[in-house]
């Protein structure tokens, strides 16, 4: 075999090499991806942005939450600096009112509307969410709002303090066990409803703005 032979010989073997590797890498399995974590329903997101995207301005506030077992807690807390949007009833009218957070001086929670969750070994789980608040002004003028508090961003409240920082919850999990009675040791709900307007003692029923 002559040296021309020889390198053509080796240029094939070298293709051969190439496309042998190339099959081998593409066979190899793919790693799987990541899954897409699903939304937990009452939580919320840690940074607001406004429409262009941009993170909205927060300020910190001083603030009393007062549990449904009647402690209560004061601390510094971040709330949104353009206040709140919410409707409400007035005389049968639906009107749409807008207060800045200087003009907040509490919101109180007067009833838990509870959502069934799921059916589990002992019994069905339950989300109990905020359904009817009072907003009050420093105005002296009250609003009751019949949407909860999720879309006021007020179902995760963090406070900050000279003990450190903590998470309270305005909401809770239950599980109804089939004789009616509630793992959290609350009473059964009159008639059979899914509204209550008494709570867990660990959640926060009011939430004052000094």
């Amino acid at each position: 075999m002559d040296k021309h032979q020889i390198m053509i010989s080796q240029n094939l073997f070298r293709v051969f090499l190439f496309f042998s590797l190339s099959l081998s890498l593409t066979a190899q399995p793919k790693l799987p991806k990541e899954p897409n974590l699903p939304n937990v329903v009452g939580s919320e997101k840690k940074e607001d942005r406004d429409a262009r995207g941009d993170t909205k301005e927060q300020k910190t506030v001083v603030q009393n939450l007062t549990l449904c077992d009647g402690r209560t807690v004061r601390g510094e807390g971040s709330v949104l600096t353009e206040g709140i949007q919410f409707t409400h009833i007035r005389e049968g009218i639906e009107y749409k009112k807008k207060l800045k957070m200087e003009e907040i001086e509490s919101i109180r929670i007067e009833t838990w509307e509870l959502k069934q969750k799921k059916e589990e070994k002992k019994g069905i789980s339950f989300e109990a969410m905020p359904k009817k608040i009072r907003i009050r002004a420093r105005s002296g003028e009250s609003y009751y709002k019949e949407s909860g508090l999720a879309d006021l961003k007020l179902l995760n409240l963090e406070i900050k303090n000279n003990n450190g920082t903590a998470t309270l919850y305005s909401y809770w999990i239950d599980l109804r066990y089939p004789n009616g009675t509630w793992f959290s040791g609350l009473p059964a709900i009159k008639n059979d409803g899914l509204v209550r307007d008494d709570c867990l003692k660990d959640v926060v029923r009011l939430i004052e703005w000094e």
